[in-house]
């Protein structure tokens, strides 16, 4: 028989009661009203009061629970079972339903775990994601870039050539950092080669289309007399292609890498065209070292 919640207050060595939670309930003999005693959490009513005696209060099975002060006549049942990318946070207790969450890398989002989005490159992570929220994106500002898509990583400040003593061959953008170089390499291996650095960061930065990458692929390996691999109609095949494009380029000359333009236009990817032969130019174009070299 539950009739009164004992507080211990400590400081002033001083017991303080407080009533038990009650409620209403009518005899059904008599017709008054009688002010009952609550169950507490992890019981159920399993008789009202009377004029003669409180509330008689048993408890949950198992599976089953109350997480508050009740006069219900049965436990509820544990009806909370993880589903797609949760795991159990707090398990079934007499006191509590089972807790899910979902796991590392996803959110709740109307009901279900959604994996936290990818920021695209010229965007980094300003808010990382929680099991509640989603990734929160900006774009970089000026004098960073993020050249990757990514759920976790922010915007990183361009390297300052000069700090390091290299000349800069290309100034950073939002989705690529800068280049830089010495003049000793430049003499040796010419400005051209530089631009490798940027040109798998720059074909992932383009919108295309899955069939013109498809073709572009094809075109450059084919050129170097290779095969392109057979899954790249799977659903990977953006990063299987951006793979095979990166790997062209690795090994590129400078002759190849001129033609490059003229491939895309081939292709009616103008405007991709047209960036690639603004980006050569401003690396042949550069004043460096104290000449054009």
């Amino acid at each position: 028989m539950f009739l009164l919640a004992m507080i211990f207050v400590t400081e002033s060595a001083v017991a303080v009661t407080v009533p038990l939670p009650t409620y209403q309930h009518q005899d059904p003999i008599t017709g008054h009203i009688l002010t009952c005693n609550r169950c507490p959490p992890g019981h159920h009513m399993h008789a009202h009061c009377t004029a003669t005696h409180q509330t008689k209060c048993s408890p949950c099975k198992p599976e089953h629970f109350t997480q508050y002060w009740n006069y219900l006549s049965k436990c509820l049942y544990c009806n909370n079972f993880c589903g797609e990318n949760e795991f159990i946070k707090q398990e079934c207790s007499p006191l509590n339903n089972r807790v899910c969450e979902c796991k590392d890398g996803y959110y709740r989002n109307y009901g279900l775990c959604m994996r936290h989005k990818e920021c695209p490159p010229g965007y980094g992570v300003e808010q990382r994601g929680t099991a509640f929220r989603d990734t929160g994106c900006a774009k970089c500002s000026s004098g960073s870039y993020s050249s990757s898509s990514s759920a976790l990583e922010a915007c990183r400040n361009h390297t300052d050539c000069s700090s390091l003593g290299l000349e800069t061959v290309m100034q950073g953008a939002a989705w690529h950092d800068s280049i830089c170089a010495s003049c000793e390499d430049l003499k040796a291996r010419g400005r051209l080669v530089y631009l490798k650095e940027i040109l798998p960061d720059f074909f992932a930065h383009q919108k295309m289309k899955l069939s013109k990458m498809q073709r572009l692929t094809r075109i450059l390996w084919q050129k170097n007399g290779k095969k392109l691999r057979q899954d790249t109609e799977d659903a990977n095949a953006q990063k299987v292609l951006q793979s095979a494009v990166s790997e062209w380029i690795k090994d590129a000359t400078e002759e190849r890498l001129r033609a490059l333009p003229e491939i895309l236009s081939k292709l009616r990817l103008d405007n991709v065209a047209d960036k690639l032969v603004r980006k050569i130019k401003r690396v042949e174009g550069t004043y460096l070292c104290g000449n054009y070299i």
